[in-house]
């Protein structure tokens, strides 16, 4: 399952969250025909507006003004090619519809009539080829920002983590989702020799990670895969799916919604949410989720084994499309040598930062 952030600002997976107000960007003869949106959403009135807001490597986002509201269009672009995503997707689908449900805030989905499910193919203005997207009612507020959340948003991450674990939903098709695995640690030294031979300026940087690549490795294979113990959950509640409005919170991005086992997320969450320095920020993310009724099983350092080899992933998939071996544009080539440094420079404070986790939460 991918990860890492770009923080933009309308996320999927690893993507910025629906909803804030940015400076427009003009669309492109490739966008979706927004009147082919309104129709097969069974929307009515024309539009009155669309730009784009958005998207990274998985998609591209637009707001579409029209007589029927103002919403987000996400076009999903599958970058990794798989072709089970859709099964995918409607899993997670069924299962953002539960948790909308059990109380939790998120922006409201629009259904595909035709089938009821979230997914629709629209035209592109060119006429080309026709584009996969999902529609949801456009939700207004400010990002949650890159650093450190308030304490008041570390309670509420809590309790939501404890709401979606507490449904208790298992995956109808769990060969659909990704099962742990180590190989981008395996092919660590491989990948850091490509970095060397394109010359990069952040190639001395996969050697010196080497030590910890292998650290967080190991603790992911003594973490295991424990699909006996996995529930239904978002899998990427940070910063960049947050969208803070006047009544609270709202946790965007539900797509990639994966089965994990519960005290591995909450594990994660709380790190993530604490930037990984704000240590009192992530306990107080343990302590709702454990007064909401989550989980009191005890954290230990394999349980962050697996969101840091995702994370791992992540650097793997962006280093792949700096020095060429998997598509990229100019303008992704440039943003993933800007980002890729900041990545490498984290791996050895977050495995620091595991292997003492049971004193960095005070558990």
């Amino acid at each position: 399952m991918p990860g890492g952030g770009q923080g933009q600002v309308v996320g999927y997976g690893s993507l910025p969250a629906i909803a804030w107000e940015t400076m427009p960007v003009p669309v492109g003869d490739d966008a979706v025909e927004p009147g082919s949106v309104l129709a097969a959403f069974g929307l009515g009135g024309s539009v009155t507006a669309v730009r784009v807001v958005g998207g990274g490597w998985s998609n591209r986002v637009y707001r579409l003004d029209a007589g029927a509201g103002s919403f987000a269009v996400k076009e999903m672009c599958n970058p990794w090619a798989d072709p089970g995503w859709e099964r995918w997707l409607a899993e997670a689908w069924s299962f953002e519809q539960r948790a909308l449900a059990a109380g939790v805030s998120a922006p409201l989905p629009v259904a595909n009539p035709a089938d009821g499910g979230c997914l629709a193919w629209v035209r592109r203005r060119t006429g080309a080829a026709r584009a996969a997207v999902r529609l949801h009612r456009w939700a207004e507020g400010r990002p949650a920002g890159p650093g450190p959340v308030a304490p008041a948003i570390a309670v509420w991450a809590g309790q939501t983590l404890a709401t979606l674990h507490g449904l208790g939903v298992r995956a109808a098709d769990r060969s659909v989702f990704p099962v742990l695995s180590t190989d981008t640690a395996r092919r660590w030294p491989e990948l850091a020799d490509a970095a060397h031979r394109a010359r990069a300026g952040w190639a001395s940087l996969m050697t010196e990670v080497m030590p910890a690549v292998s650290e967080i490795a190991e603790l992911a294979r003594e973490a295991g895969h424990r699909p006996q113990e996995e529930v239904m959950t978002h899998g990427d509640i940070d910063q960049k799916n947050l969208i803070i409005t006047p009544r609270g919170p709202v946790l965007c991005d539900w797509d990639l919604a994966a089965p994990l086992v519960p005290r591995r997320e909450l594990a994660d969450v709380a790190l993530s949410l604490a930037g990984w320095q704000a240590f009192d920020i992530a306990r107080e993310v343990v302590r709702s989720y454990r007064q909401a009724g989550g989980d009191d099983t005890g954290i230990q350092a394999c349980d962050l084994g697996q969101p840091m080899m995702i994370g791992l992933d992540w650097v793997a998939f962006n280093l792949e499309r700096a020095v060429g071996r998997r598509p990229a544009t100019p303008a992704e080539t440039a943003r993933v040598h800007e980002l890729i440094p900041g990545l490498l420079a984290a791996i050895p404070r977050q495995a620091g930062t595991a292997v003492r986790i049971r004193d960095v939460l005070k558990l």
